[in-house]
Order: structure tokens, then C-alpha cells, then sequence
């Protein structure tokens, strides 16, 4: 099945396809939101619905924005992941780079590769100018993700919307690219 945004791009890396949303992504979001372990940072679990009304919002973002969360595929399988991108919805301080992948699937380098890829598109294509990551306080994978791809914390316990987080500030665009080239 095809993306039905087609306006979103597709980025690859190595092991990644970073893509437009589908309708069976939501089985990836029901794999996510039903887990415990990866959605204490995220809120609690969710439903089936929220799951697909999560694919539904994701599909909003990019038609509301011009750019969202990337559906993220693994190449070797062809299996949903998670997503990655650029995100910015109403109530966010600013500007993000945020990450998710389902269990089995973390620990591998890939949230890393696709975030990379994702900043990169996020400050060549979009011309974003800086970039934040927000990230529970407990969530060591998360910040290791953010100081791999050379974030430092920036402000501790920030109230966004219903939660609150820790703020991750990436490397300025001539910093970044020049790790990047």
C-alpha cells in the first residue's frame, strides 16, 4: 500500500525508509500504544482507536505543517518501526525532533540513524534553525539517542500541554551538517 500523503518525501539511510503515513501503519501504533514499557514516557497505554486515531493525527500534522513524523520502516524486513521527524503541534515550546520505536526494535542504532536523518532534513529542507528534542526525565535510552547526535540539556521539567519534560537543544545547522558531511 502506498503513502496517502504524497507529498511527503522519503528519506533512506542505511537500514532505513523514512515515509508518508498508510492505513496499515496502524497495527505498528496498536504494537506501540499497547505497550507498557514503551509508553510510561509517553503518557500510559492506549487504545486500538487512539492507536488509529494517532496515524490519523499523524497524517494531520504533515497536511497542517508541510512536515511531521516519518513513518519508519526497516529495510531488511519491511516492518513498520515506529516513527521519527520533525514535529511542532499546538501547546509544543518549539520546534522538535522527536523519536518512537516498538520493542524488538530499539537498541540497534536505528532511533539514532532515522533522528540523524530527520535533523538533517529538518534543517536543509525545512530551514529550521534550531531544534529541541523533549525527553521524560527516566527515559535514559532517549537521552542517549539526543547526546549521540550531540544535544545537551538545555531546561529540566518544562510544562508542555499535559506533561512535562526535559529539553534537549541539537547542535546549531553549520554545527550539525559539518557531523554530518
Amino acid at each position: 500500500m502506498t503513502a496517502l500523503l504524497t507529498h511527503v518525501p522519503t528519506l533512506e539511510t542505511e537500514r532505513l525508509t523514512l515515509r508518508g503515513w498508510d492505513e496499515s501503519d496502524h497495527e505498528t501504533m496498536v504494537a506501540i500504544f499497547s505497550d507498557e514499557d514503551t509508553m510510561r514516557y509517553l503518557g500510559g497505554v492506549l487504545s486500538d482507536f487512539e492507536a488509529w486515531r494517532a496515524v490519523a493525527g499523524q497524517i494531520g500534522h504533515w497536511a497542517m505543517r508541510g512536515y511531521g513524523f516519518f513513518a519508519v520502516e526497516e529495510k531488511a524486513s519491511g516492518a513498520c518501526i515506529g516513527w521519527c521527524g520533525p514535529w511542532f503541534p499546538h501547546g509544543w515550546p518549539e520546534r522538535e525532533i522527536g523519536w518512537t520505536l516498538r520493542a524488538g526494535y530499539r537498541g540497534k542504532g536505528y532511533a539514532t540513524e532515522a533522528a540523524h536523518a530527520s535533523l538533517h532534513f529538518a534543517y536543509t529542507e525545512l530551514g529550521w534553525d534550531t531544534a529541541i528534542s523533549l525527553i521524560d526525565a527516566g527515559n535514559t535510552a532517549s537521552r542517549a539517542v539526543a547526546e549521540r547526535l550531540g544535544a545537551k540539556l538545555d531546561t529540566e521539567s518544562v510544562k508542555v500541554t499535559d506533561f512535562s519534560a526535559d529539553i534537549y537543544r541539537h547542535l546549531p545547522p553549520e554545527e550539525f551538517l559539518k557531523t554530518a558531511a
